[in-house]
This record gives structure tokens, C-alpha cells and sequence, in this order.
């Protein structure tokens, strides 16, 4: 064949280097351990037959065996083999290895012309990973990338909100799934507004995502002052990609429609109700920034981070200041017949008045509710169920006194106005009587007797005792000492529409 009388040729000639067959699929590879120059011995494979002379190698390559006879027509198929592997970042290992030789990687199945190859890329690897490495980010944690216990490193964060043992951070970008919970082994030691990078495991407090940073770090990197806008949302779009978002919704205004539990309270947002919730501060924690808070305030914005709560997505304000444009709400008043006992005290009882005939009898009451109350309806006893009522509307207000007179206002000789008149019953007996309000189904208040009333002055309820319960009591009640200060009566004792001013006198 050629290929033979070729091949006899080059073992014959006189040249000092390895003759190449070009005629043959032996062309060398292009392995980095191709052969360099040699002579001596070449090996040369032709079909069924081998033909060996020995030989010397380059360093740089490795020689296979042969048998050494001529009918044995096996050979190694490999001249080089050499192998690589690397690590990767996370742990795991990836092997590439490589075959070079005077087959070009392959090896010989025997037979001229047929030839099969194969080969690993050394660019292939395997490798796994759970976080931990730093480039983590929130939004991977928010859209599942992590699942609860894998561990992740988070790094250049903004603090958005404090907690007592727990943070609320955001990434700079802002956006869905850009906040996170982080729960902490004590207090914060960073401020709203810090830079963090943050070390710990995914967890779930209740429905909320978070870092479960209290055996892992929140480290401050230096850069304070970014205290990050509030987004502005439409108050349907609160859901679960914005949990521990600092979000803002605005409205004018946002009236308050429900107190549904705890220090919570909803607002309607032009027909959508939000759930404002006490997570991080309460209203109720700043009674001077919102007197009188109730159903019927309203607000002209609410800011602070998402919380869920069991799917139930609230606004959680850090203070008062994300609370804006409060309006206290308008007074409500109740009707008499809405009245519990105790929401109304009788105070002081004029039942022996200077003036003539006692037509100018009168009793004074307080209203310890936090909202006015309407008198029309209020009905009047004394010891022996006579009965009065107060026909007229009396409105008054909380922790406001009223005075309620005898008779009518004809009969009326002082220059303070009485606010109502319940008639010309029941009459307080001097030597001793009681006084006592109801509504339609309650006696709202009675008090201790007095026996033997003194003339132009008033029985009067310690102001220290101020309530219902203690104004059974006759121990905190005496006869007043103070001047009643009017222009046209002179010489009587008492505080009509104002609290009585000293503590009842004890005998030793």
C-alpha cells in the first residue's frame, strides 16, 4: 500500500527527524503535548499490522506501549493525557480533562480511516449553590431565589424603620420585593437613614419575610443620611410585592371608618379601605399630636413599611410624623337613653337654697365620658321616687359640669344660667334626701344622703373621689365652704359648673 512504502522510506532515509505522514488521518494533533522533533523509533499502525522501532520522546510528551510483534496490532490510542480541575466559588468542584496525541484525541478502532473522538470541554462544570455569597440581594429573597434557612449576604441596604429587637431594610432602587423584616438578637444599633450589609438566613415570622439576622450581623458601612422617599401607591395596589416597602398613600382626606382591634385602626382611601397598623408606633403613644382620635379623624397622607400580617397587607407608621394633616373628629353626641351607669356624676346638691319657697333648688352633673352627651330625656329621683325630667335639649360636653334647677327658669333668682329645669318635682327634703338620675332602662347615677342640709350651702363630692362609685359613699361628701361668687345672690356656698375646690375636711 502507500501508506507502507512511504513509511519504509522514511525508516530508511538518512534525516534526523521524524517523517510526518501526510497521506494518513496520523496528522498531529493539536494538543498543547504534541511531540517536538525527535528521532529514533516511530510507530506506525497499519491495518492488522504493527512495525516499531524504538524511540525517544520529547518530555513534554508521554509514549504508549506496544507489544512488540508483529501480530499484535494493539496500541494505546493516547500519547498525552492531561488532566485540569478547578473550584468553584461556593464549595463545589468541576474536573475538565483533556487527551492529546498522535491520534488527535481519538482513538483508533483498528481499521484505516475510521476513527471515533471524544472530549470534555473544560469550560463544563457543575456547581450548586444556597446564597451566602455577597451580591444577595432583597429582591431575591422577596421573589423565592432563596427559600427559608438558606443563608444570605446583603450587602449596601438602607435602614428604613426601627423596631425594638428588629429592622426594616430596602435596597436603594426601590421597587417591588426591594424590602425585608430583619430580625435582630437585641436593640438596633444603626439609625434610619444607615447603610448596612447584612449576614443571615432567610425566615418567615408569621406571613412576613425576613433575615434572620440574631447569629449572623448587621454591620454599618459608614454611610449615614439616606433616608429613602416613601413610594406613593394607589391604596389597590398594596400586596405582597411591596411587603416591608416603605409605601405612602394620600387622600383629602382619609377619614377613619373602623377600630378593629389593638391600637389599629382602618381609613377609607377613596372607597378602598387601608388597615393602618401599630407594628412599629401607635397613635395612641402621641394623645397631644391627635386629641381625641376616633372614628371620624382624618388624616391627609400615611407612610411607613408594609407589614403582612396572614395575608392582610397593613401600613405600619414609624411616628407621629408619618401620620400627617390630623383633624381631630367632631364631637359626637350621645343621647341620654345610650347612656351606661357612671357616664354621668352627681357632684354637688343645693337642696336648701336662700331663695324663697326652695323653688330655686338645683343639683350639678359631670360628664365622665369622652363625648357629648345630650340631657334631654334624663330623669330625676329623690329618695322617694318623684320623679322629674329634663324636657329641653342640654348638651354637654366631656368632662363638663351642667347644672339642672327645680321648677322652671321664672323662678330662677341667680345670674349663672341653669342649663335645664326638671319641674316642680321631686323636692329636696332639708332634713335629709337624696339625689338620683336615670334613663329608660338604668339608674346612671345616686348618691349618698345628706341629713340636715345647711342653709346656702351646697353637699358637695370630694373632688378627689370623682366617679360614680365613690359618690356612694357619704364619707366623701361634706357641706361646701366655699363662696358662691354671683351677683345676685349673696351669702350662699358652692361651685356651680366648675370642680369643687378643696377635699373635704376629716375630723381627726
Amino acid at each position: 500500500m502507500q501508506r507502507n512504502h512511504i513509511r519504509s522510506l522514511c525508516i530508511l532515509g538518512v534525516l534526523a527527524f521524524a517523517c510526518s505522514d501526510d497521506a494518513s488521518n496520523d496528522d498531529a494533533s493539536n494538543d498543547e503535548s504534541s511531540s517536538s522533533e525527535s528521532t529514533g523509533d516511530t510507530q506506525a499502525t497499519t491495518q492488522g499490522t504493527t512495525l516499531s522501532t524504538s524511540a525517544s520522546t520529547d518530555d513534554s510528551s508521554s509514549s504508549s506501549g506496544s507489544s512488540g510483534t508483529p501480530d499484535d496490532s494493539s496500541s494505546s490510542g493516547n500519547v498525552d493525557d492531561s488532566s485540569s480541575s478547578s473550584t468553584d466559588p461556593d464549595g463545589s468542584s468541576s474536573e475538565s480533562s483533556s487527551e492529546a496525541g498522535s491520534s488527535d484525541s481519538s482513538s483508533s478502532s483498528g481499521t484505516p480511516g475510521e476513527e471515533s473522538s471524544s472530549s470534555t470541554d473544560p469550560s463544563a462544570s457543575e456547581s450548586s449553590s444556597s446564597g451566602g455569597d455577597e451580591g444577595d440581594t432583597i429582591y431575591e429573597i422577596q421573589d423565592g431565589t432563596f427559600v427559608v434557612g438558606d443563608e444570605v449576604n446583603v450587602d449596601g441596604v438602607i435602614v428604613t424603620a426601627l423596631r425594638s429587637n428588629a429592622i426594616f431594610v430596602q435596597e436603594p432602587g426601590g421597587g417591588e420585593y426591594s424590602g425585608v423584616h430583619v430580625f435582630l438578637a437585641g436593640p438596633p444599633e444603626v439609625a434610619v437613614g444607615d447603610e448596612v450589609d447584612i449576614n443571615g438566613n432567610v425566615a418567615e415570622f408569621g406571613e412576613l419575610t425576613e433575615i434572620n439576622a440574631a447569629d449572623g450581623s448587621v454591620t454599618a458601612t459608614g454611610v449615614t443620611g439616606l433616608d429613602l422617599a416613601a413610594t406613593v401607591l394607589e391604596p389597590g395596589e398594596l400586596g405582597e410585592p411591596w411587603e416591608a416597602v416603605l409605601v405612602r398613600i394620600e387622600g383629602a382626606p382619609l377619614p377613619v371608618v373602623e377600630l378593629p382591634q389593638g391600637d389599629e385602626f382602618v381609613v377609607d382611601a377613596g372607597g378602598t379601605d387601608v388597615r393602618i397598623d401599630d407594628f412599629i408606633s401607635s397613635v395612641y403613644d402621641a394623645p397631644a399630636t391627635f386629641p381625641d382620635f376616633g372614628i371620624d379623624a382624618t388624616f391627609t397622607a400615611v407612610q411607613g413599611p408594609v407589614n403582612d400580617n396572614g395575608g392582610l397587607y397593613k401600613i405600619a407608621p414609624r411616628d407621629a410624623d408619618d401620620l400627617e394633616g390630623y383633624v381631630a373628629p367632631e364631637p359626637t353626641e350621645f343621647e341620654v337613653d345610650a347612656l351606661l351607669p357612671g357616664d354621668l356624676v352627681i357632684t354637688e346638691v343645693m337642696a336648701n337654697p336662700t331663695c324663697a319657697n326652695d323653688d330655686c333648688e338645683w343639683f350639678e352633673v359631670y360628664n365622665a365620658t369622652d363625648a357629648a352627651v345630650d340631657l334631654q330625656g334624663l330623669i330625676i329621683w329623690d329618695d322617694a321616687s318623684n320623679e322629674g325630667v329634663v324636657a329641653t335639649s342640654l348638651v354637654i360636653g366631656a368632662g363638663e359640669y351642667a347644672v339642672i334647677a327645680a321648677t322652671d327658669v321664672t323662678t330662677w333668682p341667680y345670674a349663672f344660667a341653669a342649663g335645664a329645669y326638671f319641674g316642680g318635682d321631686p323636692a329636696l327634703g332639708n332634713g335629709g334626701d337624696l339625689v338620683a338620675i336615670l334613663n329608660a332602662t338604668d339608674i346612671l347615677d345616686d348618691i349618698a344622703p345628706w341629713v340636715d342640709a345647711e342653709a346656702g350651702r351646697t353637699w358637695r363630692l370630694d373632688p378627689l373621689t370623682l366617679d360614680a362609685d365613690a359618690n356612694d359613699n357619704v364619707a366623701n361628701w361634706c357641706f361646701s365652704d366655699t363662696p358662691l361668687v354671683d351677683a345676685n345672690v349673696i351669702g350662699e356656698y358652692g361651685t356651680p359648673l366648675a370642680a369643687n375646690q378643696a377635699a373635704c375636711f376629716v375630723e381627726p
